[in-house]
């Protein structure tokens, strides 16, 4: 995740799923302690609003051992059920993954023509 950059678009796949959004990364990576999201109340730290998992809770002021979160402008998402999966769509188990392969050139032409607002400006 440290490798994203603002700017950088997402495609987005749920393991199990398939795809489920495109977005673009709108800053680098930042440490669970230290990230934030909107709530009703204001922003709020991710720690405090995200109780359904642990996130490594134990490590979070190690910067090597914490959990890193990568603020998103999502572009096009759908819910789970919804979800892109396609026999022949690219698969990787990396948290990220840069590939060049043909298979992932067609995995992101079809993606594309799913989610129509996958080159929309950020605002």
């Amino acid at each position: 995740m440290k490798r994203l950059n603002a700017g950088d678009r997402l495609w987005v796949k749920a393991p199990g799923y398939g795809f489920v959004g495109v977005g673009r990364v709108t800053a680098k990576a930042i440490r669970a302690n230290e990230f934030t999201l909107p709530t009703k109340a204001g922003d709020r730290p991710a720690l405090e609003v995200l109780k359904e998992a642990s996130y490594h809770r134990e490590f979070a002021d190690d910067p090597d051992k914490s959990e890193y979160f990568v603020p998103v402008h999502w572009l096009s998402t759908v819910p789970l059920d919804k979800a892109v999966y396609e026999v022949g769509l690219f698969g990787n188990q990396n948290t990220v993954a840069q590939p060049a392969s043909p298979k992932w050139r067609h995995t992101v032409e079809r993606l594309k023509q799913v989610f129509t607002n996958w080159d929309a400006l950020i605002r």
